[in-house]
């Protein structure tokens, strides 16, 4: 006697066990979506469903082949319920009531066939009934000639599956995924006529045994060999935008083997795709570059976080200015299994930066430029008085001297007034200097205190011209590490522009009122003057760019000031004030030393 039936079940279960195995290892290296979690889990039930089925045709009492079909139908029903939820996931379309409502049909069958005292398969005890097939293999006839009601209800439930598969390849197909689409109708369509076959073997319209387990072999066999195609495709995609990204990357494994790389790698460092696989960086590359990957690398995989560094590397022997990325692959546990590596040409980007901040500082000094101008009058008034105070004093002295008895009492004191008026000459002087220099003062510890009394000293005329009365509240050792040059420019277009706005109000209304303090560890400067002020809808585009209220304004000034604060990590902004007028605040961090004195409580 020829045994192939049994055989052949017990072999499509092995494929079965692969592919579950397969589709598994899959999931739990996080290549593939969760689609492939219930195809896994669905090859899994299929698997045990066949065996079931090769030891139901091979039962020798009628007991254990009640107890085997029982089995099987468990198969049948979780099956069932997984395939709904995989074709939900293949296709993207997810009816989540119909779905849960399909589970839960498929769920009371199980019970039905756990409850029945014969299972689902059966209304009462069958007698154990044997079947020779054509080629001499004698197995226990398995089809149903007495089905229990729970069998024919779930022909319902087939059926409804079936119907919701022919759905959502037709909505495949409609979205341009023919391919796909085809693949779930031929895998449908066959595993369809299988059932067919089994309706009709049971009816006697075919005298042969069942073949749902082949239908659900060619089923699985189907979709695997497409899911398959598919990763295979998004891999190749993959790789292709791999190499169309223009940075290097690399992936290595634990021990700083190449796993994989891309062109850009490939064409940066001149090594070979295959025949760097399976190597160290200390094999291919110089070991200057190898040395220090390796360690970011080590630093990635200790704190599990991106590793960012700068290195110049030759390319195309010209040498360059890479910004490299080290982070390590997780597993979903947490622990690292890869470290990749990204490596960004960032040579033009910082000679754009360079231009762009040398154009910036061309800006910044013409807006100086012209805001002197605006007050040159008042500046060569501020000069002048310095000026013929110390020619008045020369003068008065050369008189003295003529006379027969000199008294050198009041010649120091002359000298003296002469030395002060000096000083304030070469203060305003030096002031004015510093402001209109092209080359920008270095960063330094800066005292916002003594920058804004140097711009009000400088802007003296100015104030006293426009009718203002200044008030001020400075707290002292407020120190921010910026370029005093910078600072004072913004300080002087606000105050220049406080001065304005009051130009229109009545003498004696005309108020400027600046404060600096402490704030969450920031130096804040306020600037508030009783002038028009500034209408809402106009406060958030006063900073930008070529934007004015003034009849002959440019609209620099202000995006400027917002220009200088973004450089030196601070913020501007305007408030409308609530009786008249408007205030300017900006702000600066302070250095560390000066942000934990602001936090220490003092004794």
């Amino acid at each position: 006697m020829s045994a192939i039936l049994v055989p052949s079940l017990y072999v499509m279960s092995g494929i079965c066990a692969f592919a579950a195995l397969h589709h598994g290892l899959a999931v739990m290296q996080r290549r593939v979506s969760q689609t492939h979690l219930l195809f896994a889990a669905l090859c899994g039930v299929v698997m045990a469903y066949i065996l079931v089925r090769a030891g139901a045709y091979q039962a020798q009492t009628v007991e254990a082949l009640v107890a085997l079909r029982r089995w099987e139908v468990v198969g049948v029903c979780l099956i069932f319920a997984i395939f709904a939820w995989f074709i939900a996931g293949f296709t993207g379309v997810r009816p989540r009531r119909f779905l849960i409502a399909l589970t839960v049909f498929w769920g009371l069958i199980l019970a039905a066939n756990l409850l029945l005292p014969y299972g689902a398969q059966f209304a009462d005890l069958p007698t154990l009934t044997y079947f020779d097939l054509p080629w001499g293999e004698r197995v226990v006839d398995l089809r149903v000639f007495h089905p229990s009601p729970a069998h024919k209800i779930a022909l319902v439930g087939v059926l409804a599956l079936i119907a919701f598969g022919v759905h959502a390849s037709i909505d495949l197909y409609r979205r341009g995924l023919k391919r796909r689409a085809r693949s779930l109708a031929w895998a449908l369509g066959i595993f369809f006529s299988f059932v067919l076959f089994n309706w009709a073997a049971n009816w006697g319209l075919i005298d042969f045994v069942h073949l749902s387990e082949f239908g659900f072999l060619a089923m699985l066999v189907m979709m695997d060999l497409e899911m398959t195609l598919e990763s295979r495709n998004d891999k190749r995609r993959m790789r292709d935008v791999l190499d169309h990204l223009p940075v290097a990357i690399c992936l290595k494994d634990l021990r700083g083997r190449f796993q994989l790389i891309n062109r850009g790698f490939e064409t940066l460092f001149r090594v070979d795709h295959d025949g760097l696989l399976g190597k160290t960086a200390f094999d291919t590359l110089p070991e200057v570059h190898a040395r220090r990957f390796r360690i970011d690398e080590k630093q990635a995989l200790e704190t599990g976080k991106d590793v960012e560094r700068e290195h110049v590397l030759e390319s195309n022997g010209a040498p360059r200015i890479y910004e490299t990325h080290q982070f390590p692959l997780l597993r979903p546990d947490g622990t690292p299994y890869a470290v990749c590596g990204v490596y960004v040409d960032i040579t033009e980007a910082r000679q754009k930066d360079e231009a762009l901040h040398k154009f910036r500082r061309q800006i910044w000094h013409t807006d100086r430029v012209a805001s002197t101008g605006a007050i040159s009058a008042s500046l060569a008034h501020e000069i002048c008085q310095p000026l013929a105070a110390i020619l008045n004093n020369a003068q008065a002295g050369l008189r003295f001297l003529d006379r027969e008895r000199v008294d050198l009492e009041e010649i120091r004191d002359i000298l003296q007034d002469i030395v002060r008026d000096d000083k304030r000459a070469g203060t305003i002087i030096n002031g004015l200097r510093a402001m209109l220099q092209q080359q920008e003062t270095p960063y330094a510890d800066v005292d916002l205190a003594q920058c804004i009394d140097e711009v009000l000293e400088l802007l003296h005329s100015e104030v006293i011209r426009h009718g203002v009365d200044v008030e001020r509240s400075l707290e002292t050792q407020l120190t921010v590490r910026a370029n005093k040059t910078q600072i004072q420019q913004v300080i002087l277009n606000l105050v220049i522009n406080a001065l304005e706005a009051m130009a229109e109000q009545p003498a004696g209304e005309r108020i400027l009122r600046i404060t600096a303090t402490r704030a969450d560890g920031k130096a804040q400067v306020s600037i508030r003057d009783t002038g028009v002020g500034i209408a809402e809808d106009m406060l958030d585009r006063i900073f930008e760019g070529f934007y004015t209220t003034k009849p002959q304004g440019l609209g620099v000034g202000l995006e400027v000031c917002r220009s200088i604060m973004e450089s030196h990590h601070g913020s501007i902004w305007a408030e409308a004030n609530p009786d008249r007028g408007a205030t300017f605040h900006f702000t600066l961090p302070l250095v560390r030393g000066d942000a934990a004195q602001e936090a220490t409580p003092s004794a």
